[in-house]
């Protein structure tokens, strides 16, 4: 049975991670594992009205809370980051409105902000 994502959920995921049909398939990252999680906390925690819900860094999954700018409401970001035979990363990237079938493109636009930051942080 097939069951549509609401338009309130957006996934990102490297091809390794085993996402079925994500909205956005990203390369894996040449980091190590460690280092990716790293990047993407930091990244993160500068975005506004942010804040670390949970996470472990012995299996590199970070969970956030971010709430909207107008009303507040919470939207719950999670990332699961594997490490790779050839020492790179995986990342499975998830945004989702907590209340609501629709989030007029919030979470889309901050899965791309936030996988931009990161390609622009792990370039150098």
């Amino acid at each position: 049975m097939f069951i549509a994502r609401l338009r309130n959920h957006v996934i990102a995921a490297s091809a390794e991670c085993g996402v079925d049909r994500p909205d956005f398939v990203i390369p894996a990252f040449t980091c190590d594992a460690t280092r990716l999680c790293d990047a993407l906390r930091d990244i993160a925690l500068a975005e506004p009205r942010t804040k670390l819900q949970s996470e472990s860094p012995d299996e590199n999954h970070l969970s956030f809370v971010q709430r909207t700018a107008f009303w507040h409401f919470p939207d719950d970001i999670v990332a699961e980051i594997s490490a790779s035979e050839n020492g790179g990363a995986a990342l499975m990237l998830s945004s989702k409105a907590r209340y609501g079938m629709m989030d007029f493109g919030v979470n889309r636009r901050r899965v791309k902000r936030w996988l931009a930051a990161l390609e622009a942080r792990l370039a150098g």
